[in-house]
């Protein structure tokens, strides 16, 4: 027990004082198109986000940490959330079946679509990858389980009678991921960056890419074990579902922003 104890007191500062940290924080443009619907019965009870909703580009924050250690056979780990909500108006062309309620058409109507989603990666980075490239190339494999925040919100006003109708539907939805990261540093302050996440399965498809630029601040102005970093690049996002009577076909895109420290 006492060999346990020292063991154990002689591994923990070696795993802190190796542990490597990133924490990021900034901003997202979210450009959404596509459709969704709620218990469809035909394709005219989808409801297009641009043509129909007029939903609006939104910018949104973006939040992620990464936690990378020394030991072999633990994944490291990466947290990032996002939320996402859209909003949009406009008045019916056609009747919309949504949900148990039927929206008639010339009726005043407001859509609103939330797909708020947290993001837990484990991943190991390839071996030997970092060290025979001298620093220069680093990918990491892994698994990420998002978990998507659905909800879909439809009301109308028929003008006619001024009757109000509102229907809605929630659902927590977990998808695991492939995924794929990638940084190429040619030079110590400059590195590129991407990443993918990847699944298909019966009539599902949800994938997202990410690629940009990073500028290494430390490099040129150093501060103390603190590595502070910007970047920036362009995401791009499929999400293509029919789970628990909702079925989406959205594509989100958009530039984003961060600003970060490493240590």
């Amino acid at each position: 027990m006492r060999k346990y104890l020292v063991a154990t007191g002689l591994l923990v500062p070696f795993v802190v004082n190796a542990m490597e940290l990133e924490f990021s924080v900034g901003a997202v443009q979210q450009k959404p198109s596509g459709y969704v619907s709620y218990k469809p019965i035909t394709d005219t009870d989808k409801i297009d986000l641009k043509n129909d909703a007029h939903i609006s580009d939104k910018t949104k924050p973006w939040v992620r940490l990464k936690v990378e250690h020394p030991l072999p056979l633990l994944p490291n780990v990466k947290l990032s959330y996002m939320p996402m909500k859209f909003d949009g108006n406009g008045t019916l062309t056609r009747d919309i079946k949504w949900g148990n309620y039927t929206f008639q058409a010339n009726a005043d109507y407001n859509l609103s679509v939330k797909l708020d989603r947290l993001d837990t990666t484990l991943y190991f980075n390839a071996p030997l990858v970092k060290t025979l490239s001298n620093g220069v190339l680093d990918i990491e494999l892994g698994l990420n389980i998002r978990t998507v925040f659905f909800d879909g919100k439809l009301n109308g006003t028929d003008k006619t009678t001024g009757q109000k109708v509102s229907e809605s539907k929630s659902i927590t939805l977990p998808v695991p991921m492939l995924h794929l990261a990638t940084e190429i540093k040619p030079i110590p302050y400059f590195s590129a960056v991407g990443s993918v996440n990847y699944i298909s399965y019966n009539k599902d498809t949800y994938y997202d890419y990410t690629a940009g630029a990073r500028l290494y601040a430390a490099n040129l102005i150093p501060i103390g074990i603190l590595k502070p970093f910007i970047e920036a690049g362009y995401r791009y996002e499929k999400l293509k579902i029919d789970e628990k009577d909702v079925k989406t076909d959205i594509k989100i895109k958009g530039g984003y922003a961060l600003v970060g420290l490493a240590f």
